[in-house]
């Protein structure tokens, strides 16, 4: 008996020796949103990658650099990929010279990517600025990290996108790649999602096809081509529910696609704690945004063929890590050339500190005084009377730090997005057009129902030179109840809705659009004709952009970053430090969006239009027919 057992013994080790040996490991790192955020969170003069444990900033490239280091050399022998889930630029001043330097690829092939996913802020600076990108970081590198889009689409009827189907057609992007490392064959393509793409109103001509049948191509000729594992990078995005599960388009593709082992997403910026496991098996991870930290995925190639989780772990990126010295230096070259290229000519260096604060301001809905500071930016800018935006325009919180120092490059962090109609340089133009009082509500009307269907805080309307009250209770189009020109300053007055002059209106290009879309958007419930001061007609939004010196050849366009920073720096300094004061408090934090249910006859009908007392009357006729088949039904039953 005691022989059987020992014998016994060594076939169940001899057995457990053979699965091991079978099993085969290896390891994901990934970001994904770099956001052109090379500096980290925190006011950029107290960032200090060369030293550790004397700031509290978090992130930064040259502190990513030095964990990459770390990662690789902990996993050994063991086949290890780094890959990225796209956006790799757009939100800092670095992405002002991406289309020369190409800054961001170059510093993803520095580090060893093995591939990203081409994101929706890619073609921010259009197709051609995308081409431009990945040809200057080209001429600086040569081999480049591989750009995946597995959906992309050129258009043959246009030259706009020929410049980026030259990149395409060189290899620097590609529909997918095969990697073998460490005896395992790696299968790679990327997603662009729907709603990414739907945001990107410069991507055109590009389109993109459906991402569930691209991907059954993609898996199918990867898997025909010998991949044990296949990996998609997406673009895509998930969202969590309200029970604490997680849906979205990268978790439903995998429900719809069969043979998808691992995802690496983007898009959604959500630091997942822990992969997301579709049909239980399918990891689907994520690393927040804008380097704040490295997702370590490890996985198991079981001797079924079958990649299991082993673990994960997110690594957050702040000030206990070294940053790595030959990556600090080129990110300082690299602002150099943002300083002459970008600013100089403008009056600012990267570097300048320009103001102080007294305490962070955030960007949540119900934060008013760093949405405020940017719409007084717009309307002061170009005189206007009234100012308006959207919540999602407005790209990062300002971050007091230690000293609440703020230079030109963290300031300019809040408006960085946008490309010129005209000049083809960054930034959003700004327009400035005329419109009646009744246009104003109309206005106000379309900005509410946008955020309140779709439910979401970058749909906020944020404005100046007025504030606005509103009743849910009223129906679509015509909730606004009050409406009030001025500011805390110089004092609010009634608007009166059949006052026949004209108010001027300030926007960005990209908010200010809808202007000339109303009556399309309200399905012609609503109209708005934008006119210029002397209230002719102005056709087309291009006729609306402000020309800072009409006496130059062309248009001088006037952008919405370079709109904040003049405001910012007229701002009194009240210390006398050489710093202008960022007010905090008082008039600067007022709400100029106010929720007022009520039932109240006098607040369902003040500044009532026909949709509103025509949905009454409905309301009330439906009402009366109703009782009045109850009291019939009453009668028949006696």
């Amino acid at each position: 008996m005691r022989l059987f057992s020992t014998f016994s013994l060594l076939a169940s080790l001899l057995m457990a020796t053979s699965l091991m040996a079978a099993e085969r490991s290896f390891t994901i790192l990934h970001t994904n949103d770099w956001q052109s955020r090379l500096l980290g969170f925190g006011p950029n003069n107290e960032y200090s990658p060369a030293s550790t444990d004397d700031d509290d900033t978090v992130g930064g490239i040259a502190r990513l650099a030095t964990l990459l280091a770390e990662r690789r050399t902990a996993a050994g022998e063991q086949p290890l990929l780094l890959l990225d889930g796209g956006d790799f630029t757009m939100g800092t001043l670095f992405h002002t010279v991406a289309r020369e330097m190409g800054s961001e690829l170059q510093l993803m092939t520095e580090l060893g990517y093995d591939a990203t996913v081409i994101g929706n802020h890619e073609f921010d600076f259009r197709p051609a600025g995308l081409a431009a990108m990945i040809g200057a970081a080209h001429r600086a590198k040569g081999d480049l990290v591989p750009l995946l889009s597995s959906n992309m689409r050129f258009d043959a009827a246009s030259k706009a996108d020929d410049s980026l189907q030259a990149q395409f057609d060189a290899g620097r992007i590609q529909p997918y790649r095969l990697i073998e490392r460490g005896g395992i064959r790696f299968g790679l393509f990327g997603l662009l999602g729907e709603n990414a793409v739907a945001v990107s109103p410069m991507i055109k001509p590009v389109t993109f096809a459906d991402p569930v049948a691209s991907a059954r191509e993609m898996v199918a000729r990867l898997r025909e081509e010998g991949a044990e594992v296949v990996i998609l990078l997406s673009h895509m995005g998930v969202t969590q529910q309200t029970d604490g599960s997680w849906r979205g388009e990268e978790v439903e593709l995998v429900e719809q696609v069969p043979g998808i082992d691992i995802v690496v997403g983007g898009h959604s910026h959500v630091a997942l704690p822990q992969p997301v496991l579709v049909n239980g098996r399918t990891p689907v991870v994520q690393a927040g945004s804008e380097i704040q930290y490295l997702g370590e995925l490890r996985m198991i190639l079981g001797e079924d063929g079958v990649p299991r989780v082993r673990d994960y772990r997110l690594h957050p990126i702040n000030d206990s890590i070294r940053g790595d010295e030959t990556v600090t230096t080129q990110v300082e070259d690299f602002k150099q050339v943002v300083s002459e290229h970008m600013l100089e000519p403008r009056g600012y260096l990267f570097d300048q500190p320009l103001a102080r604060v007294d305490q962070s301001l955030g960007r949540d809905f119900n934060e008013h005084t760093l949405a405020n500071l940017v719409t007084d930016a717009l309307r002061h800018a170009v005189d206007a009377d009234l100012a308006f935006t959207g919540n999602g325009t407005i790209r990062d919180d300002l971050l007091k730090g230690r000293q609440g120092i703020q230079d030109v490059s963290d300031l300019f962090r809040i408006a960085p997005l946008g490309i010129g109609h005209f000049d083809d340089e960054p930034g959003y133009p700004l327009i400035k057009a005329y419109v009646t009082s009744r246009e104003i509500k109309a206005l106000l009307e379309v900005l509410l129902l946008a955020y309140q269907v779709h439910d979401s805080d970058s749909y906020y309307p944020r404005v100046s030179g007025l504030r606005f009250t509103y009743n849910p209770w009223r129906v679509p189009f015509d909730r606004v109840s009050r409406i009030e020109i001025g500011d805390e300053q110089r004092g609010y007055r009634e608007l009166d809705l059949d006052d026949g002059r004209l108010y001027s209106i300030a926007a960005t290009s990209y908010v200010g659009s809808f202007t000339w879309l109303v009556p399309e958007l309200t399905k012609g419930l609503l109209d708005v004709v934008p006119k210029d001061a002397e209230g002719r007609v102005l056709p087309s939004i291009e006729e609306a952009i402000v020309d800072q010196d009409p006496h130059a050849d062309g248009v001088q366009e006037l952008k919405e970053w370079q709109a904040l920073l003049d405001h910012i720096r007229s701002l009194p300094d009240l210390d006398g430090d050489g710093l202008a004061d960022i007010p905090t408090s008082g008039a600067a934090a007022e709400p100029r969006m106010i929720r007022a249910p009520s039932l109240h006859p006098g607040e369902l009908f003040r500044l009532a239009g026909p949709l509103q007392w025509g949905g009454c009357v409905l309301l009330l006729s439906a009402t009366l027919l109703l009782l009045w088949l109850v009291l019939r039904l009453t009668r028949r039953l006696r």
